[in-house]
């Protein structure tokens, strides 16, 4: 299943996220701790002021606190509220809090006015939580958002607990202020985070999307040329800006390169490999065939030596015949001299159809011999032939191993790819097949070539012997030609002088003795000869059998590479660009 979902922008898209999450949180927890603090320095302030203004008073007047019977507020015996209150609205003026003197639990001197009236809060009571913790117990109270004298405002205000000389409490001071200026003053800082916040915001945004847009095309650039290396196309290109950024991306564009390269370096050694193959293929093809026709006419010759040795054979037994009635012709002669001419002229004819059929055995002994040296000569053209199928197996062997050897880093490569080299692996799983069945088809055809090797020498050595055997036989021939020449002399001397026969009949007999054991001879070798014909045969037809399964195991040969050099076809190399 196809899959669109762009990988860089949901990396930057989840950073953004958990960027603005944290950018949140951070001011979330900002406006908390800028609250909290400025509470804090807030509640310092407060208490600084209502320690000054204490101060200040004891400073001023040394004495204790009193209220005359009249209601005037005293210190040291003296009426002080003119004076301190003055002092109050200055102070108010100046910090824009608001600062009152208690006596006990009531007002007498205050910068607090009524919204409402216009009138000082002089006289009014302090709240009961107040009282208790300041007047009862002594000690300082810091109140927050609470309302003076049933007015709207809310207040945040420390108090003091106010004693005499003699440390006991008689009343409290106050400083305080409305908290509208506090929240105010908070939204104003809740405003400045979050203004920096939404700036923050939308830069983010804006860089996140410049660079999703930006490594987005980087890496639809290197996902377009990956997928067309899945559709067998290496001559896919990378844009110069993807191919030279620094980052991962870089990395992997490099690295898409580097395999493309490699691919393409694997897939066009495949594809002259390949080439090499079907031509040596080819070749052995035609050279078993070659072979195939040569051992056709060797075995025709064959066949034509076997019938040759039949025709010796039959001539021979002629001979052998002529011979048995040469003796009795010759037994004749001893007790018939008036039949010596017609016995010898029958001689004669006899004679000259021997030296008439061993001329022609001599001339077909001739031929025989010439069609052994050219069997000879082809069956050592073969045993050569099939010694270089057995160099070219070898190579053969050598390259499946180099092909294998190169599909197994293909397949590396492809892992290192992960699932963009998915594709690829199953490619280079496909070549190391081929690589593993072209080895055992080598293996396979070193079989056969050495089975026919063995069988080419056993012919090679059978022709050498056929050679002996009719070099042995030519000088048989010769001698028998010699000696029939010997006849015909002699029947001839018999024709010219009848006188000399009585003679020459024991010469004939012993001559018939030596004829018929040279007969014997002949006979034999024309046995031993066509013998040695028909295992010539054989081993012809053997060889015409393993020629075809040379001419066989070719063809396998050049269908495996025709089947390689398709599956190699799938890829288009012929215009492969390296950065």
């Amino acid at each position: 299943m196809k899959k669109n979902k762009k990988l860089v922008r949901q990396v930057l898209l989840l950073a953004s996220a958990l960027a603005l999450l944290m950018a949140t949180t951070i001011a979330i927890i900002g406006i908390s701790f800028v609250k909290k603090a400025y509470y804090d320095s807030f509640e310092e302030e407060l208490h600084a002021s209502a320690v000054f203004l204490m101060d200040a008073m004891d400073h001023e007047w040394k004495g204790d606190w009193s209220v005359a019977s009249n209601g005037t507020i005293l210190k040291a015996n003296f009426a002080v509220h003119d004076d301190f209150q003055e002092q109050l609205d200055s102070l108010h003026e100046q910090t824009g809090m608001d600062f009152t003197v208690f006596y006990g639990d009531t007002r007498y001197i205050t910068s607090l006015v009524n919204s409402e009236t216009g009138e000082r809060m002089e006289g009014t009571k302090a709240s009961d939580t107040v009282v208790e913790k300041v007047l009862t117990n002594g000690e300082e109270y810091l109140a927050t958002n609470f309302t003076i004298d049933g007015s709207d405002s809310k207040w945040y205000a420390y108090y003091l607990p106010l004693t005499n000389s003699d440390g006991s409490i008689v009343g409290m001071v106050f400083a305080g202020r409305e908290t509208d200026s506090v929240e105010a003053a908070l939204w104003h800082a809740r405003l400045i985070i979050m203004g920096v916040y939404v700036f923050f915001f939308f830069l983010n945004l804006s860089i996140g999307h410049w660079m999703v847009n930006k490594s987005t095309k980087a890496i639809q650039d290197i996902v377009d040329g990956l997928k067309k290396l899945e559709d067998g196309e290496l001559s896919f290109y990378i844009n110069d800006k993807t191919f030279d950024r620094t980052d991962e991306i870089g990395v992997i564009a490099e690295s898409s390169a580097e395999l493309r390269d490699k691919l393409s370096d694997v897939i066009q050694t495949t594809l002259d490999l390949s080439e090499e193959v079907t031509k040596s293929g080819e070749n052995l093809a035609t050279s078993a065939d070659t072979a195939l026709h040569v051992a056709d006419q060797v075995a025709n010759a064959v066949e034509d030596i076997s019938k040759g040795a039949v025709a010796q054979a039959e001539n021979v037994e002629n001979s052998l015949s002529n011979t048995t009635e040469m003796g009795e012709s010759i037994d004749d002669i001893t007790s018939s001299v008036k039949e010596l001419s017609k016995a010898a002229t029958e001689m004669l004819e006899d004679a000259n159809h021997t030296v008439d059929a061993i001329n022609e055995l001599m001339l077909q002994n001739e031929q025989v011999m010439v069609a052994m040296t050219e069997i000879h000569s082809q069956i050592q053209a073969t045993n050569d032939a099939v010694k270089n199928i057995a160099d070219a197996s070898s190579a053969i062997t050598s390259i499946s191993e180099q092909t294998n050897l190169l599909s197994l880093n293909a397949s590396i490569e492809a892992a290192r790819a992960g699932e963009y080299g998915r594709g690829f692996a199953v490619v280079a799983s496909e070549i190391g097949s081929l690589a593993i069945q072209s080895k055992d088809a080598a293996v396979s055809i070193n079989g056969i070539v050495d089975k026919l090797v063995e069988e080419s020498q056993m012919s090679v050595d059978t022709i050498e012997k056929l050679n002996v055997a009719f070099n042995k036989q030519n000088a048989q021939l010769n001698s028998t030609k010699t000696d029939m020449d010997g006849v015909v002399s002699n029947v001839n001397s018999v024709d010219i002088s009848t006188k000399t026969i009585a003679d020459k009949v024991e010469l004939l007999n012993s001559l018939k003795a030596s004829f018929n054991d040279i007969i014997s001879e002949l006979s034999a070798i024309s046995q031993q000869n066509a013998a040695s014909s028909q295992e010539t045969t054989a081993s012809m037809e053997e060889l015409n059998t393993t020629f075809a399964m040379i001419n066989e195991a070719a063809g396998e040969l050049k269908e495996l590479a025709v089947s390689l050099n398709d599956k190699m076809n799938y890829f288009s190399i012929e215009s492969t660009v390296t950065e």
